[in-house]
Parts: C-alpha cells; sequence; structure tokens
C-alpha cells in the first residue's frame, strides 16, 4: 500500500514539474501571422505593382515556369508590395523562391561601361536590406553575402536550390540556363504598414531575352518575439 501511494505521489509531483516547465516554455513562443502568401497560379498580382522607368506597368506579369506560375520576368524593373494594418509585431519574415534567368554575369564588369555588376536588391521602406550579384556563366557572384565592390567573389551559381532548369531565350535549349535560390530574410520591423520592393541593375538596359528574373511563393509573416 505505502509503495502505490509513494508512486502515486511520485507521479503526481513529475507532473507538476512538467506543466510548470511547458506553460513557462509556450507563454514565451512567439506570435507568428501571415499578412502575405501569394503562390501566383490564379494569375493574382494582389498587392503588387511593377515599374519601370516610363511608371507603372499594367500589364499582368505572369507566366508558366517550372511546372507552375511565376511572377516576371522582370530586367530594370521594381517590383513592389505594400501593407498595411499589420498586427503587433517587432519582426518581419520575408520569403521566396527568386529565378535568375538566362546569362547573368554575377560580379563582372562590362569594358567601357558603367561599372555596374548584374546587381539584385530588397528594400524594406526605402532602406535596403539586401544587394548581391547572381552568375549562370564563369564569372562569379557574391550571392549568399551582399555584394561589395572589390571583394573577391563566390563560384556562380553559389547557395542556389535548382540549377538544372531551362532559360527563358537566350539560353532557352539549355538545361542549366536559369537557377532557383531560396530566399529567406528576417529583419526587425515595427511599423504597421510595410513597403518591401525588389529591383535590378541588369546591363544591357532592357535585355528582357539575355538577362531576366522572377519570383514564386512570396510570404511575408509578422513576428511578435516576447
Amino acid at each position: 500500500m505505502e509503495a502505490t501511494q509513494l508512486r502515486n505521489k511520485y507521479f503526481l509531483i513529475v507532473l507538476f514539474i512538467n506543466t510548470v516547465l511547458f506553460s513557462s516554455c509556450f507563454k514565451n513562443l512567439p506570435d507568428k501571422a501571415v499578412v502575405y502568401n501569394n503562390d501566383f497560379e490564379s494569375g493574382s498580382q494582389h498587392k503588387l505593382t511593377v515599374v519601370n522607368l516610363n511608371g507603372v506597368v499594367d500589364s499582368v506579369k505572369t507566366f508558366q515556369f517550372n511546372g507552375g506560375k511565376v511572377f516576371g520576368n522582370f530586367n530594370n524593373n521594381r517590383i513592389e508590395l505594400k501593407l498595411d494594418s499589420l498586427p503587433t509585431h517587432n519582426t518581419l519574415k520575408i520569403t521566396f523562391d527568386l529565378y535568375i534567368h538566362d546569362k547573368w554575369d554575377g560580379d563582372y564588369l562590362i569594358p567601357g561601361g558603367n561599372n555596374i555588376p548584374d546587381a539584385w536588391q530588397m528594400l524594406l521602406d526605402g532602406g535596403q536590406i539586401h544587394v548581391t550579384t547572381f552568375s549562370n556563366s564563369n564569372f562569379g557572384q557574391s550571392y549568399p553575402k551582399n555584394y561589395v565592390a572589390g571583394t573577391p567573389s563566390n563560384p556562380a551559381r553559389s547557395d542556389a536550390w535548382n540549377t538544372n532548369l531551362p532559360g527563358l531565350c537566350t539560353l532557352k535549349s539549355s538545361p542549366n540556363g536559369s537557377t532557383l535560390y531560396k530566399i529567406e530574410i528576417t529583419t526587425a520591423h515595427t511599423n504597421n504598414r510595410a513597403n518591401i520592393s525588389c529591383n535590378d541593375a541588369l546591363q544591357p538596359f532592357g535585355s528582357f531575352c539575355q538577362k531576366s528574373w522572377s519570383i514564386d511563393n512570396l510570404m511575408v509573416t509578422a513576428i511578435q518575439y516576447n
């Protein structure tokens, strides 16, 4: 009888300790809310704007690629995602698939050109949070690091998710003419509005058939770390 009572007492003590420990752990878990999610399969460009030197591009910018619809393709364009009425948060997490199509040359500078590499950048509320270069050629690239002029390059296609994709135009017949990267950026943010934008500085200007990019599976999550 005493042994049974001792076992029951031990069980209650362990149950109490586990309840306290787990409840305190769950109490500190962050609050997460997906505030934007678009896989572009319906062709929707909800809350997205495409801009070029002439202003807003009104045409639908989705096409079929890699087994589904993607948003693009872009060359010397800026895409903007404006979100408002965000829940209370102190962090934003931005994730999407980035496709780099055809003849990107990474850190290479065209002789006699304007000293601009094949750069791509992301801004949040007008502030730069990522600027890098990509390469589908023999030239190096800065990704996954930020681009800094004069620093050593990484090999072409570094940190890529998939390198076995056809190009869109110039390298359409090539089995590795496009490269897929999984972009994930987590950054501090507290405003109830957010303006997320991405743009490129591809050379030659407007050479859609030679170099372009597109995105898919765009998701933005507002996180409140307690």
